[in-house]
């Protein structure tokens, strides 16, 4: 933990945008002593959304937050296929085939766990810290004006730890319908004490996160917001989505959290001062540009915020960077897969018409281009991009209200929310679909709506699904058996990422997952 706490405190240094007072440079060693002033709260929290996009301190390139956490639940679907080799020189590319094949090693340069584990644990670190330096400068302070922005403050430090919490034990820890009090999650360093601590159950992580969502939605204002930060229609939203992975398997549904589940996706409509809506029409093409003004997107990670602008590494992944007039040279290593071509009318479906390209270097294939926005120009001919990485967004709180109904038996108003996303995307809409029928069409749209941003495979697993892959990457022979690129999490415990075993060594109240 030692480690960790020098790591947040290097991650001060990083700045947001001009809402937030420009990061300045300190010397204290004591987090305490540092966290004194209302100033440097401000910039402590500003920190915090700055490792969301960029790695800090001893993180090397490719330990990003946003690459990681997208790496970890996009690769171990079935939207993607390998297409072009990743460098097997590059430690850092043989990180995407640990994920994509199950591997799961324990070695901190071949796998996504560590810098999973080390920014989850730093960033808790920080926002406990800052909680708690905010509740004693909340007291200390007369100035009604400041109180109000330190609890709006704590609100933001709230929704960023819930959510980094909730990252984390659906990383390390096993679906919640699998015995949550006995399965272990992440150790929960909620009074920023910045020391060893044990594994907590995944039902106390989850515990935890709910707890964090619920505080930073009463003291986040309601008011229209920029969404690149935390706000209340967020923390509704990810209340709505924990209480959904909560609410059980198909075959063996919780009444209790899918009601929750659907009432606090009806909190995220129910507020007035903010700008909450579908994209429709023309308006959908530009959901994945800029997050800041958008309806849909209730919050994302964007490097836009810093000045000198940071680039989107996932966009690597999907297409070219660098020399435009050598885009057709550039190698990325993914295209669609014929998974997910197969369940997309690609004539009617606007999701394929608006955030689909044909591949510049591979003929007949296909890539998404939901990470081509933010383009800009680093010099003459050398551009990059500066997506946003959409982590909640509209769309993904329907489709949840819509599983949770059909999980309450509620078929009406299940089909209702899904035929809302179906007719936004050009598709005519479904009738006469009741129980398991339904569901499965209401997963179908899932996989069709939210490709490419993290949740399919996490869709599948907390529903206790088999997750099969039809098209197979050859490039690796090693890995083309079903144990490679099948996973059912009811008889597998492959689900889970192991722990680094650098953490194990230095931290030993810790235990290792086991398959």
């Amino acid at each position: 933990m030692k480690k960790v706490y020098l790591l947040w405190v290097l991650g001060l240094l990083f700045a947001c945008n001009d809402r937030m007072d420009q990061m300045r440079p300190h010397n204290r060693a004591e987090a305490d002593s540092y966290l004194g002033s209302f100033r440097n709260i401000v910039n402590a929290t500003s920190g915090l959304y700055g490792q969301f996009v960029s790695q800090t301190g001893a993180f090397a390139d490719g330990n990003n937050y946003h690459g990681t956490y997208h790496a970890l639940g996009e690769f171990r679907g079935n939207a993607l296929f390998i297409i072009a080799p990743f460098s097997e020189s590059d430690l850092n590319s043989m990180r995407y085939l640990d994920a994509h094949f199950f591997l799961n090693s324990d070695q901190k340069t071949y796998s996504f766990a560590w810098p999973m584990w080390a920014n989850t644990h730093q960033i808790i670190l920080g926002a406990s810290k800052n909680i708690e330096a905010i509740n004693k400068l909340y007291v200390e302070t007369r100035d009604k004006e400041t109180q109000k922005y330190l609890i709006r403050l704590k609100g933001e430090n709230y929704f960023i730890r819930g959510l980094m919490i909730w990252n984390g034990v659906n990383v390390f820890g096993r679906p919640y319908w699998d015995k949550p009090d006995k399965n272990l999650g992440i150790p929960l360093d909620i009074k920023g004490e910045a020391k060893e601590l044990p594994r907590s159950s995944v039902k106390a992580c989850f515990e935890q996160a709910i707890d964090d969502f619920k505080n930073a939605a009463i003291c986040l204002p309601d008011e229209y917001s920029d969404h690149t930060f935390a706000n209340k229609a967020a923390s509704f939203g990810m209340l709505s989505r924990i209480y959904l992975y909560m609410g059980g398997c198909p075959d063996a549904p919780i009444d209790k959290y899918n009601r929750l589940s659907v009432s606090y996706a009806d909190s995220v409509f129910s507020i007035q001062n903010d700008q909450i809506n579908l994209l429709k029409g023309e308006d959908l093409k530009g959901l994945y540009d800029n997050p800041k003004t958008n309806k849909e997107i209730l919050f994302a990670f964007w490097g836009g915020n810093f000045s000198n602008k940071l680039g989107n590494v996932i966009h690597n992944l999907y297409s070219w960077m660098g020399s435009e007039s050598s885009a057709s040279d550039f190698v990325y290593q993914c295209v669609i897969s014929k998974d997910y071509e197969n369940i997309m009318d690609t004539l009617q479906d606007l999701r394929w018409k608006y955030f689909t390209e044909a591949s510049i270097r591979y003929p007949g294939r296909y890539c998404t281009c939901k990470y081509n926005g933010g383009k800009y120009y680093i010099y003459a001919d050398y551009a990059n991009f500066c997506a946003p990485t959409i982590f909640l967004r509209v769309a993904e709180v329907i489709l949840n209200r819509a599983e949770a109904y059909v999980k309450l038996g509620e078929d009406t108003k299940a089909l209702i929310d899904l035929n809302r996303v179906r007719e936004r995307a050009g598709l005519l809409p479904l009738c006469d679909l009741h129980g398991m029928e339904l569901f499965d069409e209401i997963f179908l749209e899932r996989r069709r709506e939210l490709a490419f941003e993290a949740h399919t495979y996490y869709d599948y697993v907390r529903n206790g699904l088999k997750m099969k892959r039809e098209e197979v990457t050859t490039l690796y022979p090693n890995y083309i058996g079903t144990e490679y690129n099948e996973i059912d999490p009811r008889t597998s415990r492959r689900t889970m990422c192991l722990i680094p075993v650098e953490e194990l060594l230095q931290n030993n109240m810790l235990i290792q997952n086991q398959y």
